[in-house]
């Protein structure tokens, strides 16, 4: 029989390891191998775009002319801070994330779900994986991933893939939710995503990166970030999760052209923005954090309740 099927004797309850063994504790969170399967094909489909974009001649074509149709119209109104490039380098911004992603990942350790000990360490890894991944995008854009000029006229063949501004939002959003109780993920992958795609949207439409520069930014931020901690691993996810998660992705795709077409005029514009919020959103929505150890302590808790 399997371990998660067998509930301990004191009323299948485990006071650090969430609901019950057998009902469905961490549902919705994969473990190790889950994790590292997302991981690779992440990373894997991150190489793929820089190969084909890149490193094409076709590629680069599409890559230089999605660029120039983006960048050719500036704003013609004013866009909010909170949604310029501005924002990624504001301590204001990072400030907030931080809190939030402390008082989310602590609530585990405070209601008594987890030992307070590993509770602060998970917090810690999510505080850490930002900085952590804007260091190693920059490695991979200025020492890894070179850029090669197959066409003379394509003047900008300095090294801008992956992005980091890109790789810095991706971060704090996935952090956001991995901190963030399960029930409450919907909506931060609408409100992350939707924050996350105006900013990679922007970043082109500024000149500063090409759509494969950001694409690859997210793809290997949600591949670095399934390797994170869940704090809320214990918890059972509530029914449904997985409709108002497709529901929150809808939100952030339509909310992200429409916000964009506040500030920028260009129908090429606003489609791009569009397709950058399908690949940001798809992204958050097979996005987990890990359940590391979760279910072998139920395993262990189960059998000495025999």
């Amino acid at each position: 029989m399997s371990v998660l099927a067998t509930a301990p004797q004191n009323g299948g309850v485990d006071p650090y390891r969430g609901r019950s063994a057998g009902g469905g504790a961490g549902r919705g969170t994969p473990g190790v191998g889950g994790s590292i399967a997302l991981a690779v094909i992440a990373l894997v489909l991150a190489g793929g775009v820089y190969a084909v974009a890149i490193w094409t001649s076709f590629g680069q074509l599409v890559d230089q002319y999605v660029l120039d149709a983006v960048r050719s119209s500036s704003a013609v109104a004013h866009v909010p801070h909170l949604l310029t490039v501005d924002a990624v380098t504001d301590p204001k911004v990072w400030l907030v994330a931080a809190a939030l992603a402390i008082a989310g990942s602590l609530i585990p350790g405070i209601t008594g779900q987890s030992r307070i000990g590993p509770t602060l360490g998970r917090t810690a890894v999510l505080l850490a994986f930002p900085p952590v991944v804007i260091l190693v995008v920059r490695f991979l854009r200025d020492v890894v991933l070179p850029r090669p000029q197959l066409h003379d006229w394509i003047v900008e063949t300095s090294n801008s893939a992956p992005s980091g501004h890109t790789a810095a939002v991706m971060s704090c959003v996935v952090v956001l939710i991995a901190a963030a109780p399960k029930w409450l993920r919907p909506v931060v992958i609408a409100l992350g995503g939707t924050w996350a795609s105006v900013i990679a949207f922007g970043l082109i439409a500024d000149g500063w990166h090409r759509p494969s520069d950001v694409v690859m930014s997210v793809l290997i931020v949600i591949g670095l970030g399934a390797l994170l901690p869940d704090p809320h691993a214990a918890t059972a996810a509530p029914r449904g999760i997985g409709v108002f998660s497709v529901l929150a992705v809808v939100a952030s795709v339509v909310a992200t052209p429409l916000l964009v077409g506040q500030s920028y005029a260009d129908t090429r514009q606003v489609v791009t923005a569009a397709g950058i919020a399908v690949v940001v959103g798809l992204a958050l929505l097979v996005y987990r954090p890990c359940a590391y150890g979760a279910r072998r302590s139920v395993g262990r808790t189960s059998g000495r309740g025999r």
